[in-house]
């Protein structure tokens, strides 16, 4: 009589052992460019080449693994990127079908990638995307190979750092608004950010994902040193305050926000310091919100994914095409993400994250993944009708592609949640 409950306990245990558990690796690169190249950005750039570098420029890579399925998150100081390489290298040499490339759109980063992604024709920006994609390809390996027990928490907090450069005018019409100077909030913006923090067992937070829509312009067209912009400065400082955590920047939906805080003196030093100013002011908020993390209750831990290429009329050229690729991703059931490429506004993030029915929805902007071109900015519908620069003026996708992108992902999302039935459900 004894036996059997030694027996039960005995199998339980095997049970919960042959349960998948999650892991996670990290990694770093520095991935400033050794030459002077023609900067990110800025049409009117004031000086040409870069002459410097302010602060370097980094690739963080995130390898997370439940069972069988496999996550690779690279976070980029870079304005743009597409590389059909890493994402077939990483797919096909390191076993990890996902990898969510996401740049932080600092324009004080080199330019390499012409618009549209097609090949080009400079050869030290040919020379630097080579570069790129060894040293990126090199870190996630070296994450996928370093992978621990981890787990995953969330945190949320709320800090108005921007405002809606598209405002109306008089004559019916938005234009933009690139600099404001006396700091006035316009709106509307989603002020909110999303922290996805990564512990070991025992638990010692690893990595530190902050996800924010506010684009990294600070430094204006007469900077001429690359730079992180204020993404940098964030996570620099929250490095030093959190002690050998890795903190990563991710952009959300910030096609249309601009930073309240701006440098334009034309005095480098001044710039650096209003820089300084901003991303001190967003990493004392995200320190005090990382105290509040929730971690993810402790089911057997998932990792789903959908990835396809949407085809879209060009706005202006209808015989013309613009394919963007998009993921969704749900993790553990409770946190989902939805990548993007381009330059998404920011009631296309609103929309997913009203919607989403999972309580941690994160959307993540300016990310390639799964082939197709970097589509250049995506307004949301009303914004496409009223104009201005990004909404008409610099934009070539159709209109209703961003509800369209949304709404994909939605359906992606509910698929992986298991909603869609094969019958109809109870009347």
């Amino acid at each position: 009589m004894k036996i059997a409950p030694l027996f039960i306990a005995l199998a339980l245990a095997a049970a919960a052992s042959a349960q998948p558990e999650l892991r996670a690796g990290i990694s770093r690169v520095e991935i400033t460019p050794s030459a002077f190249m023609t900067m990110y950005g800025y049409a009117n750039r004031k000086c040409g080449p870069a002459n410097g570098t302010h602060d370097p420029l980094y690739a963080k890579a995130l390898v997370l693994q439940a069972g069988e399925s496999r996550l690779a998150i690279v976070t980029l100081d870079l304005g743009s990127i597409v590389s059909e390489n890493l994402r077939r290298d990483v797919a096909s040499k390191l076993n990890i079908p996902v990898l969510l490339l996401a740049a932080s759109h600092t324009h004080s980063a080199p330019s390499f990638l012409p618009y549209g992604s097609s090949p080009s024709s400079d050869a030290g920006a040919a020379a630097y995307l080579a570069e790129l994609e060894a040293k990126v390809f090199r870190a996630v390996q070296e994450a996928s190979g370093a992978m621990f027990p981890a787990r995953l928490g969330v945190a949320r907090g709320s800090l108005q750092l921007g405002y809606n450069r598209l405002l109306l005018r008089d004559d019916g019409r938005a234009r933009a608004l690139f600099d404001n100077l006396e700091r006035i909030p316009y709106g509307p913006v989603d002020p909110e950010f999303m922290l996805l923090r990564v512990e070991d067992t025992e638990g010692k937070t690893r990595a530190l994902l902050v996800h924010y829509a506010v684009h990294a312009v600070v430094l204006g067209p007469t900077s001429c040193k690359y730079s992180a912009d204020y993404p940098g400065v964030m996570q620099s400082r929250l490095e030093q305050d959190l002690k050998d955590v890795q903190v990563m920047f991710v952009q959300g939906g910030a096609g249309d926000i601009n930073p309240l805080f701006m440098g334009r003196s034309g005095v480098e030093e001044q710039d650096f310091k209003v820089m300084q100013t901003m991303g001190e002011l967003l990493g004392a908020e995200i320190l005090r919100a990382n105290g509040k993390v929730e971690l993810l209750s402790p089911a057997p831990p998932s990792i789903r994914s959908r990835s396809e290429v949407l085809s879209f009329r060009n706005r202006w050229e209808k015989d013309k095409t613009v394919e963007v690729g998009i993921t969704t991703v749900l993790i553990n059931g409770q946190v989902a993400i939805a990548a993007t490429p381009g330059e998404p506004m920011h009631k296309l993030q609103r929309m997913w994250k009203e919607q989403a029915n999972v309580r941690y929805p994160f959307f993540y902007g300016y990310t390639f993944s799964s082939g197709g071109a970097w589509p250049g900015y995506i307004p949301d519908l009303r914004s496409a009708a009223f104009g201005g620069y990004g909404a008409d003026a610099g934009t070539e996708i159709e209109v209703e592609a961003g509800e369209k992108i949304v709404l994909q992902h939605l359906t992606n999302l509910y698929d992986l949640l298991g909603m869609w039935r094969d019958n109809p459900g109870k009347p």
